[in-house]
């Protein structure tokens, strides 16, 4: 179904594996073995070949050593990797309907969003993987965006106004930071602190983690935790792997899977925490932008690319997903 590309090819000996396992899962991902993705799927595995007595065996290749998110992305679709994870934003060009997921301030905190992707919402998003050759192992997160900037503290909805900050070159995201005030400049990831530390943008909005990881701290002035986008990591499988698997070994397969995305959503939060503290530790100043202006700031945007979503992933499926989002 799916076409074998020459990188696909340029890794078979990398992948090839001399395993007397009934079972061989190899699983890629893109983020550092410090990460919580990467201690959680390091969690699976030694649970997984475990308790299925050395039947299943994992090999994990972390640290995007055989790809991309995407390449690593075709290398499941066409059943050369098992497995791989991948943030929701940069996989939508595989699946058009996680677009979704792009808008703002969906949900008010970890909670929710946990169990809205649990549920109704995300039985849509894995409904529109398995057309593409997927399956959803589960969502892990890499959990809420916020903001530094060196200007002064987002505190309101109309803190945003005339806030220079770094945007991806992406249309829609543009157009949604321009329906309050802010005015997005597009950069790569790699420009953000020295256009920081020149003053050519006041701000930018990232994970927590990466605050500490790209040394943001050291450019900037205030973190405020805006929240105003949640990021799940999903976790996909090769789809005719899985239901090529014994009713037994997908059942164990899937009981560790569950676990291993509690695991990940544990680790994230606690490194989330240790981070703030570092921060603070830094000298930024944090604050919390108030309840009520999150939500003026989420219907503004989301409003403005309302019609750009639906393009993207057809008006069924976006009122399917946003109407098990405001149950």
């Amino acid at each position: 179904m799916y076409k074998i590309t020459a990188f696909a090819v340029g890794i078979s000996a990398l992948l090839a594996s001399s395993a007397i396992a009934d079972t061989t899962i190899r699983i890629g991902h893109a983020t550092p073995e410090s990460s919580p993705i990467h201690q959680a799927l390091t969690f699976f595995e030694e649970e997984l070949e475990k308790r299925s007595e050395g039947s299943i065996e994992v090999e994990i290749f972390p640290g995007g050593q055989i790809g991309s998110v995407k390449e690593m992305t075709d290398l499941v679709q066409s059943g050369n990797i098992t497995m791989t994870t991948g943030a929701s934003v940069h996989l939508s060009a595989a699946v058009d309907e996680l677009a979704i997921l792009d808008q703002f301030l969906l949900f008010e905190n970890e909670d929710e969003a946990r169990a809205l992707l649990d549920g109704e919402a995300g039985q849509a998003i894995s409904a529109a993987m398995e057309e593409r050759g997927l399956k959803n192992m589960g969502f892990m997160e890499l959990g809420f965006r916020s903001f530094t900037n060196s200007r002064a503290p987002l505190d309101s909805y109309e803190s945003f106004a005339g806030l220079r900050m770094r945007s991806a070159d992406n249309p829609i995201a543009i157009k949604a930071w321009r329906a309050v005030d802010a005015v997005p400049v597009p950069l790569a990831w790699g420009e953000i602190y020295s256009s920081l530390q020149q003053g050519l943008i006041d701000g930018q909005e990232s994970a927590l983690s990466s605050m500490i990881i790209e040394r943001f701290f050291e450019v900037q002035k205030y973190v405020s935790l805006t929240g105003h986008i949640y990021w799940p990591e999903l976790w996909m499988a090769d789809l005719n792997w899985y239901e090529s698997l014994s009713d037994e070994d997908r059942a164990l397969i899937d009981e560790v899977a569950r676990e291993t995305v509690l695991k990940q959503r544990e680790l994230t939060a606690a490194a989330n925490v240790a981070t703030l503290a570092e921060l603070e530790e830094a000298g930024l100043i944090i604050n919390e932008l108030p309840a009520e202006d999150k939500k003026r700031l989420g219907e503004a945007m989301n409003g403005a690319i309302e019609a750009d979503v639906r393009a993207k992933v057809g008006d069924e499926f976006y009122d399917t997903f946003m109407t098990a989002v405001s149950k």
